[in-house]
């Protein structure tokens, strides 16, 4: 709060308050002053006054108080097609943003704690909205043309027991390099389709991961996501899609106060109701599909599933992405069994998949893969963001059967990349599955419900 003031009048100018409800200005001057208040006696004290105000902000927005108290900041994309910014600060008083012009406090959503020492603080906009900016540094925003989408998922770098990976060679964990290329295409969206956070267990005497922290909190979110996506966070919005990582006894802590749609809720929930959002005529609907042992959701879910089926996949009346991170479909061979997709999720929607669904997006397995099914939506998994990569061959299928369901063509790869997709037109997206220094692997035309793709 800054206060100024002389004689019998004053002016209130606050930054911020006990509550972080809003940001005002106040000027008070005495009732019973027998002066005219448009005066030349008060007009000087007056000037004087806004012209210190006016210095105050200047300093306070340039990199004063606020600006080195924002740890981490992003935008994302919350239900009925908010943007909502979120910021990790060191001090419990929210920082300010600046809105088309106007100034807001943002408000506190989780407070610090032990496990996770920054305050988490939110301001959810609805759009249209043009410029936002904090501390001086502008924000992305939802463009109202949407050209080019980003996919990436399951990038922590994975210590868990014996499965360790080198966390500190950039060639074995690569997310750097995979989000700077992303950065480098300029995309209007990116989606994370899920897993987020890896690093599960110490790392062991002689790996090449020393002094990486591990756990469900703030020095874990900043190795495995926070750190390295800070830059990307410049750019453009995020979707973000709950993982198995992020289940309750995982994740679960710092999923819910950073990157949840909703609020942060008193105890875990092992899903949370689907949302969805519009994006340039494209319907967006992001599923919790998080609970349970790889590779499958619990079964426990099956019933949710139904009803949370029933209440979303109405009234849907432009082309729809389904994100969720367990696929409904895949064909793998690994770790002695084969692997074909979430079974609890395939029949809990059944026939009642939309036309409207022209592609699933998925992570979860740890590769690139893109289905054509004959009777259905594209299925395409994007799981190859960063963490240790699962034994899918790089290779092509056709007229092959998974899980009952005809696939026209089948296509892998197995390095690190991204997905980036191009709209073509109002009904066909060019979808580019790029390795960790952004060379093309394969290039794909998905239409409607059909895909085709060529080797590059």
């Amino acid at each position: 709060m800054v206060h100024i003031g002389a004689g019998n009048g004053s002016i209130l100018f606050e930054i911020g308050s006990a509550r972080n409800e809003s940001v005002y200005w106040q000027s008070q001057t005495n009732a019973d002053m027998d002066r005219d208040p448009g005066g030349d006696d008060m007009l000087m004290p007056m000037r004087f006054y806004f012209i210190c105000i006016t210095i105050v902000v200047s300093l306070w927005f340039a990199g004063g108080a606020v600006a080195s108290e924002t740890l981490h900041h992003w935008v994302q994309l919350g239900p009925d097609s908010q943007i909502v910014v979120r910021a990790i600060s060191r001090s419990s008083e929210c920082p300010i943003l600046k809105v088309d012009g106007q100034f807001v406090v943002m408000r506190r959503r989780a407070s610090a704690d032990d496990e996770f020492p920054g305050h988490v603080c939110e301001q959810r906009l609805h759009q249209p909205v043009n410029n936002v900016s904090l501390d001086g540094t502008a924000l992305p925003t939802l463009n109202q043309t949407i050209r080019r989408i980003a996919v990436i998922g399951d990038t922590g770098c994975r210590i868990r027991g014996r499965q360790v990976q080198a966390c500190n060679d950039p060639e074995a964990w690569p997310l750097k390099a995979i989000l700077a290329e992303i950065d480098a295409k300029k995309p209007d969206l990116v989606i994370h389709v899920g897993d987020y956070v890896y690093r599960g267990s110490p790392c062991p005497p002689g790996a090449d991961c020393a002094g990486s922290p591990y756990g469900d909190n703030y020095q874990t979110w900043v190795a495995d996501w926070l750190g390295p996506a800070q830059k990307l966070f410049s750019r453009a919005p995020f979707v973000f899609v709950r993982g198995n990582h992020e289940n309750c006894g995982r994740g679960a802590k710092g999923w819910f106060r950073y990157f949840a749609a909703g609020p942060v809720p008193d105890e875990c929930p092992a899903v949370t109701d689907p949302w969805k959002v519009l994006a340039d005529g494209l319907d967006l609907i992001v599923f919790d599909a998080s609970d349970g042992r790889a590779p499958e959701s619990s079964r426990a879910r099956l019933s949710d599933y139904k009803r949370l089926a029933d209440a979303t996949f109405t009234n849907l009346r432009h082309e729809t992405w389904f994100l969720t991170h367990r696929p409904l479909w895949v064909n793998m061979f690994a770790f002695g069994e084969l692997i074909n997709g979430d079974d609890t999720q395939r029949e809990a929607f059944g026939a009642a998949i939309p036309e409207a669904f022209s592609l699933v997006l998925s992570g979860h397995i740890h590769a690139f893969q893109a289905l054509d099914l004959a009777a259905g939506p594209v299925q395409v998994i994007s799981g190859n963001g960063g963490t240790r990569l699962d034994p899918m061959p790089t290779g092509e299928k056709r007229d092959f059967e998974v899980a009952g369901s005809l696939m026209r063509q089948i296509v892998n790869d197995s390095g690190f990349g991204f997905l980036m997709l191009t709209r073509m037109n109002d009904s066909a997206w060019q979808m580019d599955a790029l390795d960790a220094k952004g060379i093309l692997k394969r290039r794909c035309m998905v239409a409607g419900r059909r895909m085709s793709c060529s080797a590059q």
